[in-house]
């Protein structure tokens, strides 16, 4: 359906080509897509022919044929197969769909005789500057906006719709900008002000109102969609977890007018930055909002591999509009991009540090208070500066120090079976058979000779296959307990040795590598999956003497466990040490200040903030992962060939600063002004949420298989000024658009309108709009005197219906009780649980945030006048505006009648309107009287049940629930 809408569009909206010269783009792909790429596309290459790219049109097919030869439609095998009356050679093949109509045959017989040239997708080229066109009334248009949107009615013969009313167009405009409807206050002063210089009073209340609080909070709810931001980790047990400061962030982000390419590479790699800000790291919370798993039994690095896989198909679906996830099990089946770019993609976010851990690792510190950011980032870049020197030291004086294999060792272990091994001139300690939880194995080791003394020894662990390790990881090991003794000859008993410190092999460690000093499950190693040999260093309190027939045993226990087995050591190897170097390193007092300079400054940070946030953290070059291609998508079938990061051969090259790309490359390519879709994606969305339809109005698909551009050339017109003139600015985008003449029009429908713009596509009329989730709860919350416009915090819990709380995990819904100002805090903070969705938003057809929602369908469904006639919360925003009515407002109840009207609508009612609430009062108060009990809980009185009744059904009526 999709595919043959897109041929009409495009056909329909590219009348700036020339009508008489033949254009790929325009002409021929949408015939292909919808006749030929199911067969012979991305997906499949039936008879070796593909249509997806030009060097396998022009060559030859499995029949040894060449598929088209520019220039000759005659000696074409595809003119052949499309013109035979033999239904074996026919194609499209008679059971695949029907023949090729006589227009489409002569377009591509002409297109092959003009030399088959070949064009990208019009997503896929960069977006230029386009001349806005002459328009017949000049006198409507306010600017460039109008002109490209008037040239497109005009073609019709369709004229554009009146202006709306002073008090619709004010609504609309705090809606869109705020989320909330305007006071009583404002309508009549704007009715005032409008109606003495209608443009000035347009641009003043925008300008006010982009300089509200409220601007973030509305315009966050659509990027936090796309973000798939949630307080619960999704999937099995849907554990809580703590993710607000980045809600938080996009709402300042939006508030400050953040650059959007700044927006961008923030979140994408605000970690990598030179010196990236405390706001850099929590930004970067996009990519960890991907789900987790912490059900017993999962296999983390499957669920790690499903939350990079997201992120892929996030960065695509979202920032760029392209069905990119397609690529993940074969090539597109319409846009030019292969399976094995997919993969090279994905090789930007496979060395994050995250491991699908119920800890979250890794984390940032964040203070509750933002007053407390710049202490908590001194305090962040002291300690990651002596962590970092404390590890560049150490690994010096590894390296200078010598080291001395084992020939013998006798190893047993408990409850499993284990044995020595000779493997590159090592003796290797190896478990057998299945690993039981709590793993320990005792290595007995004579001295060996030469060695006279002991300082330090280095534990090396392995995957059993170093090179399938590589390739697909094992379990890791960590080492929860290491305790040393030897035997001296002449001694009574075996001599506990006293350990100083652990030395890691990396500066960042999931555990404190000292605690393997300790009883406990924490320590050194390598958690949950190894992908390469791994090491630590253990230097001993004082250097150790060891006469001849001296004997040492090491203890190495394993008590930590992941879902799928312990993490224990399989494979090891052990070196010893009688270097003093490492000795007098770890026992120099400017060694031991250094270490007790960064627990207290670990401490002093910690202390700053209770909030743990997941964060993107990229692993050192040696210890990242290969990427490979996986076979069909499945993550468990991988090509042997690694792949490097990498961007598609059909876009703009990606300019990388070293060997290999980082995720800040990625973040720059993304955000370049050569990248063709970021913001033309931005520049639809922003036009969707004030029109309640994209330029595009396939969000999640600017490509072939996606709609066409309503209005190609203001599309790219303002996706160019957007970078250049406007500088990213996402408010002076906006305030372009609202202070347009199209965005100005009544939204009344006539007959002529109708007919030629039934969905609007043309943008012949103004937007008339159901509100979506959030908002109708937001406008009522305002109208009804109860909304609480406090910003940020934690996420709140207002009432919802008995016995739809009933989850796995998360412990009972404590909901705000009555008069609690955090029961009336806006929508955008309310706790979003992914497995149990609030009812009221629920009912709105509000995402779940599972995965990134690029857009929202309208929602119009009877569950949503269940919700608002008959919810607690509804029913309390009703009395609200009962009371505002009763009590706030002077007057007789006529007046206060159409107060409420206006608060509930902003528009005056008609006289028929008033007459039937008028009515539904009278009624109400009279039935009040002869039946109190009816109405138990409802109010005291019989005017106030009457008003509270008449409330209920203004916040109910249509002009209510749209904008």
């Amino acid at each position: 359906m999709i595919l043959k809408s897109s041929i009409f569009l495009l056909l329909a909206t590219a009348s700036f080509l020339k009508a008489d010269e033949i254009d790929f783009a325009r002409d021929i792909r949408p015939i292909l897509n919808a006749n030929c790429t199911s067969c012979h596309g991305g997906v499949k290459m039936s008879g070796d022919v593909s249509f997806i790219y030009r060097d396998l049109v022009i060559a030859k097919g499995k029949s040894g044929k060449t598929t088209v030869v520019p220039g000759d439609p005659d000696a074409s095998e595809m003119m052949v197969r499309i013109t035979t009356d033999d239904p074996d050679d026919l194609m499209p093949q008679p059971d695949h769909g029907p023949r090729l109509s006589d227009q489409d045959v002569d377009l591509i017989r002409q297109w092959i005789k003009e030399g088959a040239t070949w064009s990208n997708h019009w997503s896929f080229e960069s977006p230029i500057r386009h001349k806005a066109p002459t328009v017949q009334r000049k006198d409507w248009s306010k600017g460039d906006i109008d002109r490209f949107v008037l040239a497109k009615l005009e073609e019709v013969d369709l004229p554009p719709n009146k202006p709306a009313s002073s008090a619709r167009l004010l609504r609309r405009v705090h809606i869109d900008l705020t989320g909330y409807p305007p006071t009583i206050v404002q309508l009549d002063a704007f009715e005032k002000a409008y109606a003495s210089n209608a443009d000035q009073a347009v641009s003043e209340v925008i300008d006010s109102l982009l300089k509200e609080n409220s601007f973030g909070e509305k315009w966050a709810t659509q990027w936090l969609d796309l973000a798939r931001y949630a307080d619960s980790e999704g999937l099995g047990a849907d554990r809580a977890w703590t993710t607000w400061p980045y809600r938080d962030w996009v709402i300042r982000a939006l508030n400050e007018d953040l650059p959007y390419d700044q927006f961008l590479k923030k979140q994408l790699a605000g970690d990598l930055f030179p010196d990236p800000k405390f706001d850099d790291l929590i930004a970067t919370n996009f990519h960890r909002l991907t789900q987790q798993n912490q059900e017993g039994g999962t296999d983390n690095e499957e669920f790690r591999m499903m939350a990079v896989m997201d992120r892929v198909n996030t960065t695509w679906t979202g920032l760029q509009g392209i069905t990119f996830e397609c690529v993940q099990c074969h090539d597109h089946p319409y846009d030019p991009i292969k399976h094995e770019e997919y993969y090279q993609f994905l090789a930007f976010f496979n060395s994050s540090r995250d491991l699908d851990l119920a800890n979250h690792f890794p984390t940032l510190r964040v203070p509750r208070e933002t007053k407390h950011y710049a202490k908590a980032l001194e305090l962040k870049k002291k300690a990651d500066g002596l962590r970092a020197s404390i590890f560049a030291q150490s690994e010096d004086q590894i390296s200078k120090a010598s080291w001395q294999k084992i020939d013998q060792m006798k190893v047993t272990s408990q409850r499993m079976a284990s044995t020595t091994k000779n493997v590159d001139g090592f003796l290797e300690f190896h478990a057998t058979g299945t690993l039981p939880r709590g793993t320990s194995f005792t290595l007995e080791i004579p001295k060996p000779s030469g060695l006279e003394r002991l300082t330090a020894l280095r534990i090396h662990t392995l995957p059993i296959d170093i090179k399938k390790a590589k390739h697909s990881g094992f379990l890791g090991a960590v080492l929860s307990r290491i305790t040393l003794s030897a035997t001296i000859p002449g001694e009574e008993k075996p001599r506990d040795i006293p350990l100083q410190r652990i030395v890691s092999d990396d500066a960042v460690n999931f555990y404190n590598p000292d605690d393997s000093l300790k009883k406990g499950g924490s320590g050194w190693g390598a958690t949950t999956h190894q992908y390469h040999p791994r090491s630590c260093v253990v230097v001993l309190k004082d250097a150790l003497t060891l006469p001849d027939g001296a004997q040492l045993k090491l203890i190495l226990k394993h008590d930590a466990n992941a879902p799928t087995g312990p993490l224990a050591t399989k494979r090891g190897r052990l070196e010893l040490s009688d270097s003093p170097e490492l000795l007098i390193w770890a026992s120099a007092p400017e060694t031991q200040k250094a270490y007790l300079d960064l627990s207290l400054t670990d401490s002093a940070y910690n202390r700053l903030g209770a909030i743990a946030l997941p964060t993107m953290e990229s692993l050192p070059p040696k210890l990242s992962r290969s990427t490979h291609l996986f076979e069909r998508g499945n993550w468990l079938e991988k090509d042997k060939k690694p792949l490097k990061s990498g961007t598609p051969a059909s876009l703009p090259p990606l300019k990388s600063k070293g060997e290999e790309a980082s995720r800040l490359d990625l973040a720059n390519w993304i955000a370049s002004p050569q990248n063709p879709f970021t913001s033309r994606v931005l520049v639809s969305r922003i036009w969707e949420q004030l029109f309640g339809r994209g330029l595009v109005e396939t969000m999640e698909d600017f490509g072939s298989s996606g709609l066409a551009p309503s209005h190609p050339m203001l599309l790219d017109d303002l996706a160019v000024r957007f970078q250049t003139e406007m500088d990213y600015s996402v408010k002076t985008l906006i305030r372009e658009i609202m202070n347009s003449a199209t965005y100005r029009q009544s939204s009344e429908r006539s007959s002529l309108s109708a007919e030629k713009d039934p969905r609007n596509r043309l943008i012949s009329r103004g937007p008339r709009n159901r509100l979506p989730a959030e908002l109708v709860r937001d406008s009522q919350l305002s109208a009804s005197g109860l909304l609480n416009p406090a910003l940020y915090g934690s996420p709140v819990r207002p009432p919802i219906p008995a016995g739809v709380w009933k989850p796995f995990s998360d412990g009972p819904w404590n909901a705000s009780k009555e008069g609690d100002p955090n029961r009336y805090r806006r929508s955008l903070y309310t706790y979003k649980k992914r497995s149990i969705p609030h009812p009221s938003m629920d009912a709105f057809d509000a995402p779940t945030r599972e995965v990134c929602s690029p857009r929202r369908l309208t929602s119009n469904t009877p569950l949503g006048a269940l919700v608002t006639l008959n919810d607690e919360a509804f029913a309390e925003m009703s009395q609200g505006l009962a009371r505002r009515m009763k009590y706030d407002t002077e007057g007789d109840t006529r007046t206060k009648l159409i107060a409420g009207f206006r608060m509930a609508t902003s528009l005056k009612p008609s006289e028929k309107q008033l007459e039937i609430i008028t009515d539904l009062f009278d009624r109400i108060a009279a039935d009040y009287t002869a039946n109190p009990k009816d109405y138990a809980g409802l109010a005291g009185t019989p005017d106030g049940a009457a008003f509270t009744i008449v409330a209920s059904t203004l916040l109910n009526m249509d002009d209510a629930l749209t904008k």
